[in-house]
């Protein structure tokens, strides 16, 4: 459960606002540095006789059936939108990269190795390999203090469709795997989807879309301010991360075509 002492928790996510905002734009201008303080002190201040008010109410006026950008950086478009069943914004991602189908996959199997890829996660294992195509595993992501870490079970799955060269990755939360933690608040809610086609022999294209509930106690307003960010990371850690030397060469059986396992030398 996250701590009941509202001031200080709205402070550490002030704080967690402005560091993500940072990090996310390194480059940013100094003026624009002390126009996000500003706003991350004026949270502190307003946040915890706000947040009853603000949680609750309706989400402001965005097109509901339409996407709205809200980071365009280094080739990585991070969208947003509200959803008509959650009070939770659904996020997208589109990119293109270089890489390939298989180490898409080699990379995404490779559950040990979140921790280097996936934004803010703390430390995730793998629980059941049911064959090439689906697993289990366990995820725990990394909160600012004093937030308790969130954690969630998942169900991933591979599809690929040769006739058009797509791959598709799905993540479910699969409820009942492992016990409630203790210090960590369950997930009640995740489903991803991923979208992935080879523009070239070494280069992908990229459409993601999710959709979490983070559970506990945290203002809707606030996890939908920030959901932004955390995605933008992520995929500048997966280009990375995908040129490494494990995840090249790698084949997989329900992977056929050229497409989808040439790599560049």
């Amino acid at each position: 459960m996250d701590t009941p002492f509202l001031g200080l928790r709205y402070c550490h996510l002030s704080l967690y606002f402005y560091q993500l905002t940072l990090s996310a734009f390194p480059q940013l201008p100094i003026s624009m540095r002390l126009s996000s303080a500003c706003f991350a002190l004026l949270l502190t201040v307003l946040c915890p006789a706000a947040s009853g008010v603000a949680a609750e109410r309706a989400p402001r006026a965005e097109t509901k059936t339409h996407w709205r950008l809200e980071t365009d950086k280094e080739g990585i478009k991070v969208y947003s939108r509200v959803s008509d069943d959650s009070r939770f914004k659904e996020i997208k991602v589109h990119c293109e990269m270089p890489g390939t189908l298989s180490q898409l996959v080699a990379m995404y199997s490779d559950v040990d190795q979140y921790p280097y890829v996936i934004s803010n996660t703390k430390s995730a294992r793998l629980l059941r390999r049911v064959s090439e195509t689906e697993l289990f595993y366990y995820l725990e992501t990394q909160m600012p203090t004093p937030v308790a870490n969130r954690d969630v079970a998942m169900r991933l799955q591979f599809s690929y469709d040769a006739a058009s060269q797509q791959l598709l990755i799905s993540t479910t939360h699969a409820a009942g795997l492992v016990p409630p933690q203790p210090g960590r608040v369950r997930v009640p809610y995740w489903s991803g989807l991923w979208t992935v086609r080879p523009l070239t022999p070494n280069r992908l294209q990229v459409d993601y879309t999710f959709r979490v509930d983070p559970g506990g106690e945290l203002p809707t307003w606030l996890v939908n301010m920030v959901a932004p960010v955390a995605p933008y990371r992520s995929f500048v850690q997966l280009r990375r991360a995908l040129q490494l030397p494990r995840y090249q060469g790698r084949s997989f059986a329900f992977l056929s075509g050229p497409a989808a396992t040439t790599s560049q030398r």
